[in-house]
C-alpha cells in the first residue's frame, strides 16, 4: 500500500531533520526537505505530496504563507502551518489561505500525529466532494430539458446546455445576471413578451408552472417553443429557501421560428460539445491530483458510455470492478459498452457475472435476453425474458 507523502518547508535544518523521523516513525514517506518558499513550491511541483508541512517564516523573499498561496494555485495541495508565533496577525492572515491545520511550535509527536491524520481525512473528503460536484455538473449540462438555477436573489447561479440553446445565453454570460435578463417568454395567443415572477417561489416557497405552448425569446431572435415548464424551491438542509431551480421542456416535434428543428447534426454537435467539455473538465481534475472511488469510475463508465466513447467507457467500468468486484452495475454497464462495439462472447460474460452477484436484476437479465436472441440463443434468451418479467412484477 502507498504511503501518504509529506514534504516538509523548514529553514532550520535541525528542527527539519526531527519532524523527518518523526514522520518516518509514525510510517509516512518524505517527499523531501525545503528551506525556501521558493524551493518549496519546485519540490511540490516535482513530488507532488500528498501533503506540505510548512513553517510561516522562512528564508529568503517568500515566506511560508505565500508559498503555501503559490502551492495551492499550482497543485492544489493542502498544506499544514507550523509556527513558533501564535499572535492573532499572523494567524489571520495564514487563515485566508485555508489551511488544512495549524500547529504552534514545540508540539509533541501525538500533536503532529493527529494533525496529519485530520488533514488527509480532509483532503480526502474534498475530493470526494470535488469528483461528486465534477459528476452533478456534468448530468446538469447532459439533461434535455433547459434548467436554470437562480439564488435567494433572483440572481442566474447556472445555465445548462439544454437552456443554453433555448435562451441564446452560456452559462459564463448568463452567471450573476437578474433571471429577468435571461429568461425572457412571448405569450402564446397574444405575442407579447412577458417575465416569468420568481417572488412566490422564492418568497413563499410555492412551486409555480410557466403556460403551455409559450415561447422562449432567445437573444438570437429565434423563439423554441416549451410544453408546460416549472419552478421550484431550493431548500438548504434547515428548510431554509435558498434559491429555485426553473425547469423547461422543449417541445421538439414543433420546428423552432426561423429555426430549423433539432435533427441528428445538432445533438451530435452537442455530442462533441459534452465531450469536450467532459474532456476538459476531467482533466482539472487529474491535475489537482483528484482520484476516484469504485463509484466514481463507474459514474465515469456511464458518462463516457453516454458519448459513445465505448472503449474509455469499458476501461472505466474496469477500474471500478477492481475495486468493488462486486458492483453488479459496473459489470453491467461494461457488458453495455462491449456489445456496442461487437465484443458479443465479452458482453455476455459480463452480463453473466452482473447476474451471479445480483440474479434479481430485470435489466441486465433482459439485456442478456436481447442479445442471446441476436446470436440464435432462443431457448436461453426466453429464460431471461421469464426471469426478468418474474422480478419486474
Amino acid at each position: 500500500m502507498k504511503k501518504d507523502s509529506i514534504l516538509i518547508v523548514e529553514d532550520d535544518y535541525i528542527v527539519a531533520k526531527v519532524i523527518e523521523k518523526n514522520l518516518f516513525d509514525l510510517g509516512y514517506a518524505v517527499a523531501g526537505l525545503a528551506a525556501t518558499g521558493e524551493d518549496a513550491l519546485a519540490k511540490a511541483g516535482s513530488t507532488r505530496p500528498d501533503l506540505v508541512l510548512m513553517d510561516i517564516h522562512l528564508q529568503g523573499e517568500t515566506d511560508g504563507i505565500t508559498a503555501s498561496e503559490n502551492i495551492r494555485a499550482a497543485y492544489n495541495i493542502p498544506v499544514v502551518f507550523l509556527t513558533a508565533f501564535s499572535d492573532r496577525q499572523t494567524f489571520d492572515r495564514a487563515l485566508v489561505t485555508a489551511p488544512y491545520g495549524y500547529i504552534i511550535k514545540p508540539f509533541s509527536k501525538n500533536t503532529l500525529s493527529a494533525t496529519i491524520k485530520v488533514a488527509l481525512n480532509k483532503k480526502l473528503a474534498d475530493q470526494k466532494a470535488t469528483n461528486r460536484n465534477f459528476w452533478l455538473d456534468t448530468t446538469m449540462r447532459l439533461l434535455p430539458e433547459g434548467v436554470i438555477t437562480v439564488n435567494a436573489a433572483g440572481k442566474v447561479i447556472l445555465v445548462n446546455l439544454a437552456a443554453e440553446q433555448l435562451t441564446g445565453w452560456t452559462n459564463n454570460e448568463a452567471y450573476m445576471q437578474p433571471l429577468e435578463k435571461i429568461l425572457i417568454f412571448a405569450d402564446p395567443i397574444s405575442g407579447q413578451s412577458f417575465h416569468y415572477d420568481i417572488t412566490p417561489i422564492l418568497h413563499d416557497g410555492i412551486i409555480g408552472t410557466i403556460p403551455n405552448d409559450s415561447f422562449v425569446l432567445s437573444r438570437h431572435g429565434i423563439r423554441p417553443l416549451i410544453e408546460e415548464s416549472f419552478a421550484s424551491p431550493v431548500r438548504n438542509e434547515k428548510g431554509e429557501i435558498g434559491g429555485a431551480v426553473i425547469v423547461l421542456y422543449p417541445k421538439t416535434s414543433v420546428p423552432v421560428s426561423r429555426e430549423p428543428a433539432q435533427g441528428p447534426e445538432i445533438e451530435d454537435t452537442r455530442a462533441r460539445e459534452i465531450s469536450i467539455a467532459f474532456d476538459k473538465q476531467n482533466t482539472a481534475l487529474q491535475q489537482q491530483g483528484a482520484t476516484f472511488d469504485a463509484t466514481g469510475w463507474y459514474d465515469r463508465g456511464n458518462y463516457l458510455l453516454f458519448l459513445r466513447r465505448y472503449e474509455d467507457a469499458i476501461e472505466a467500468y474496469d477500474h471500478a470492478i477492481a475495486m468493488n468486484p462486486m458492483n453488479f452495475q459496473s459489470w453491467g454497464g461494461k457488458g453495455t459498452a462491449l456489445e456496442k462495439i461487437g465484443r458479443i462472447d465479452e458482453a455476455l460474460d459480463a452480463y453473466t457475472k452482473a447476474l451471479l452477484i445480483y440474479p434479481r436484476s430485470s435489466r441486465i437479465l433482459n439485456a442478456k435476453g436481447v442479445l442471446l436472441k441476436k446470436t440464435g440463443r432462443d431457448a436461453e434468451a426466453q429464460r431471461c425474458f421469464e426471469q426478468a418479467s418474474l422480478y419486474s412484477a
